[in-house]
């Protein structure tokens, strides 16, 4: 199909300025862009727009041509190969002169003025498009031209000109926001103005440019919005703009509007619960709910929810309606098993990973949570099987670790019952029958360095530091990869005045188990002993950030401080 290149129209000398209306600039810009995206449609018909670029006061700007070129010098210009038409134009004060000029000759075919008001700068699009359209052979006309009339098409023309301006990444003007704040104020409610300022919102996003005034402006539209996408896609621009809050609340409205979009209430409830607003995923499930939309990550989402604020009847009648349906995905089975062992309910729980796994056969996490389901109801040879699954398919960096230790607990006969045994006397605080336990442990599983590290935590819990260090040592010496027996042992000599040492096995467990959050914390206090105050402070961070409990974090920065 044939194609022409519309260029910026040229600007005639000694304009007046029409109050209300774009600046002839940007109207010399924004017209014959119009124009190209009026005829292109939701397609591509072969219609580009060229803005004149250059330097301008020593800076790459836009050109302002106070005349038309001659017909070769836009041949020139347009070096885009084989193209039919070239159109360009001279704005006057109450006219546009309007020329059409042959790709390849340079011969003018057609000139034609029409009337022209700066005020209504649109008048002149039905002509253009007629006589362009018939110079193409094409039919038809795009899409429609906005229906903002006054300042607010002044506005939203200035804006498109901003965004236009970022786009070509030429400097910006002194108040970049401004005519987007214009234009919320003047038309806000208008479907073109919101998607333009959520354009040029996101535009400065993806650049990192003005996010607190992005984040402000974000406040201004959000009460102009009423469609549930528009409302959405603020919500994301406001997260990224960093105002979570204001984010879940317009995600939250949307799904609302919506709840039949499942991708949107899901969305709108991860990130509520992620907000700590539990009220909120409550709404938005219960709407889906209602509109018979609700799915199992939905009704998983609030399970979680209930957990957190401490409704386990209602978890519960949750888990319950879970286990009904056959479309569980993988995160939500495991979320329904670790319910399902929270509660002493290992055996349903191996039913149901066994079921997944059924689907699911090389789902690492599944084969990991049926291990642990194995070893509570002491079938060791099973959750052997599954943890080495699970090993072999590759756990995630952070659980690795966790699945070897749990591996070697169900690879020795005794080892696992023995253990659990032993954690249970802890737990409730009878640390003479832990004792008891862990004596029996060690002398029916010999030298395996998990039974004798928890013979050191059960003598570190009675206060026999020394025989607490021995039986350590011992457990280092018979599998050094361990990494909770470099730890515990390192805090054992920490607390026998032997900081170097223990400095150094606590080094080696944050080698073996780097995201173990307790290692980094008890580093981070070695390292101060040591007087490195600024390497404890970067284990501190990042143990933060690996998600350690602030209540501890703190408690570790005043306890470094103090001393």
């Amino acid at each position: 199909m044939s194609s022409a290149v519309v260029f910026a129209f040229a600007i005639a000398d000694d304009l007046q300025p029409v109050v209300g209306a774009a600046p002839y600039d940007v109207l010399g810009r924004q017209i014959p862009r119009a124009l190209v995206a009026h005829l292109n449609g939701d397609g591509d018909r072969g219609l580009r727009f060229f803005p004149f670029l250059g330097p301008v006061d020593g800076m790459r700007s836009f050109l302002r041509l106070r005349q038309l070129l001659a017909p070769n010098a836009l041949v020139d210009l347009h070096k885009q190969g084989d193209i039919d038409l070239l159109v360009d134009g001279l704005l006057h004060q109450d006219r546009l002169e309007w020329r059409v000029v042959d790709g390849s000759s340079g011969e003018v075919r057609l000139t034609i003025e029409v009337p022209f008001d700066a005020s209504d700068p649109f008048a002149v699009m039905p002509r253009l498009v007629f006589e362009l359209t018939g110079l193409l052979g094409c039919t038809g006309p795009g899409s429609d031209a906005t229906q903002l009339e006054g300042a607010a098409l002044g506005w939203y023309l200035v804006l498109k000109d901003e965004l236009l301006r970022h786009e070509a990444n030429l400097p910006e003007s002194s108040d970049p926001l401004r005519a987007a704040r214009q234009c919320v104020e003047a038309a806000g409610g208008d479907n073109d103005v919101q998607q333009l300022v959520l354009d040029f919102m996101a535009l400065l996003l993806r650049r990192d440019q003005h996010r607190e005034e992005v984040a402000a402006l974000g406040e201004q539209l959000a009460a102009k919005l009423e469609g549930a996408a528009a409302i959405d896609r603020l919500g994301g621009l406001m997260f990224a703009a960093g105002d979570e809050a204001q984010a879940v609340r317009m995600v939250v409205r949307a799904a609302l509007l919506a709840p039949e979009q499942n991708d949107l209430v899901e969305r709108a409830a991860s990130m509520a619960f992620r907000a700590g607003d539990d009220e909120s995923v409550a709404v938005v499930v219960q709407a889906a709910r209602k509109v018979g939309a609700i799915n199992a990550k939905m009704i998983a989402q609030l399970a979680a929810s209930c957990d957190r604020v401490g409704d386990v009847g209602r978890r519960r009648e949750l888990v319950t309606e879970l286990l009904g349906r056959d479309d569980l995905p993988v995160q939500v089975t495991r979320l329904v098993v670790s319910f399902l062992l929270e509660e002493d309910q290992p055996a349903l729980a191996r039913t149901v990973l066994e079921a997944a796994l059924e689907k699911s056969p090389d789902q690492t996490m599944l084969h990991y949570e049926l291990g642990r389901a194995c070893l509570l109801v002491d079938d060791t040879a099973r959750a052997s099987v599954a943890l080495q699954r699970a090993v072999d398919l590759g756990l995630p960096e952070h659980l690795e670790g966790q699945g070897k230790h749990l591996l070697r607990l169900a690879l020795v006969p005794g080892l696992w019952i023995g253990t659990h045994l032993v954690e249970k006397a802890i737990l409730v605080n009878d640390l003479g029958a832990a004792l008891g336990a862990v004596r029996t442990l060690v002398r029916r599983v010999g030298p395996v360095a998990e039974a004798w590290l928890m013979f050191g935590i059960v003598l570190q819990k009675l206060g026999k530091l020394r025989g607490a260090e021995r039986v350590l040592r011992r457990a280092v010496r018979y599998h050094d990869g361990c990494a909770e027996a470099h730890n515990r042992l390192g805090i054992v000599l920490l607390q026998r005045a032997n900081v170097r040492e223990g400095g150094e096995h606590l080094a080696r467990a944050n080698v073996l188990s780097p995201n173990d959050t307790s290692t980094l914390l008890h580093l981070a206090q070695a390292t101060a002993l040591n007087g490195r105050l600024d390497m404890a402070e970067q284990h501190i961070q990042l143990a933060e950030k690996l998600g350690a409990d602030p209540k501890l974090v703190q408690a570790v920065r005043n306890e470094i401080r103090a001393a």
